[in-house]
């Protein structure tokens, strides 16, 4: 307890490199959805980075709105993204660029796995 309460607690020092182990698996062990946060220790959180796998005809379950913006690239599959009432293909190599405060959610519609890395700003896991 004397550790605890003492000086020698110091808060963890921001990394430059991250290893798959120090990802942050942010969904639900049941979801057909990985999202792993890159989380390096910094006090900062000014900005995201995560990567994202979608099992084949999966799905964000519901619309997800926050403050802020996204970017992210297709780096395999297809994926459809729903933001508001207009949907977009995008396929491996394609780039998006959405306003987060408009409600959005990403679809899995192939028989095979999607993979997207993707940041945001301001961080909001």
């Amino acid at each position: 307890m004397t550790t605890f309460f003492s000086d020698e607690w110091k808060e963890p020092k921001a990394r430059v490199v991250v290893t798959p182990k120090d990802l942050i698996e942010l969904s639900e062990p049941s979801s057909r959805v990985s999202l792993k946060q890159v989380y390096n220790c910094s006090t900062t959180k000014n900005l995201g980075f995560l990567i994202e796998t979608y099992q084949p005809n999966s799905s964000t379950e519901e619309k997800i709105a926050h403050e802020g913006e996204e970017i992210g690239t297709v780096i395999e599959g297809k994926v459809l993204i729903r933001i508001e009432e207009t949907t977009y293909l995008l396929n491996e190599g394609d780039s998006y660029v959405i306003d987060t405060i408009k409600p959005h959610t990403f679809i899995n519609p192939t028989d095979g796995v999607t993979r997207i890395v993707s940041a945001h700003t301001p961080t909001t896991y």
